[in-house]
């Protein structure tokens, strides 16, 4: 027998078994870097689906809360009802403010009007007093 044949085929079956188990260490590996790598995205991605869950509920709920269409239509009638009244109202205000103006013009001259009757009088009584003859 040739031990210098067995030796070579021996190193041969060596290196090949040496270049296969690296080859599998280096793919499962390079596979269990993949596996933490995906459960660290699994990870974030279960906290932001969880997060957009609450988010959903908290819409939800708010959207049970928001007034429906009928209730929408029947606050926008009772608005325009309030605008026309409210016009209407500014019109009876500004009759209401020329009539206050005209009562108040009214007053002053009337106090004009007083006034001067009563300057007349002094003064017919100061012209009495001295004995002038009043004018007519």
């Amino acid at each position: 027998m040739n031990y210098e044949a067995v030796e070579f085929w021996f190193s041969a079956g060596q290196w090949a078994f040496n270049l296969i188990l690296a080859a599998c260490l280096w793919v499962s590996r390079k596979q269990a870097a993949t596996v933490q790598r995906l459960d660290r995205v699994e990870g974030r991605l279960g906290k932001r689906v969880d997060d957009v869950e609450k988010d959903m509920v908290q819409v939800k709920t708010e959207l049970r809360h928001l007034p429906s269409q009928q209730s929408m239509e029947k606050l926008s009638r009772d608005i325009t009802a309030v605008t026309k009244e409210m016009a209407e109202t500014k019109g009876q205000m500004r009759v209401i403010g020329h009539t206050a103006l005209l009562i108040n013009d009214f007053l002053i001259q009337e106090s004009r009007k007083e006034e001067a009757r009563k300057r007349e009088e002094r003064r017919r009584q100061a012209e009495e007093a001295c004995g002038v003859a009043p004018e007519e």
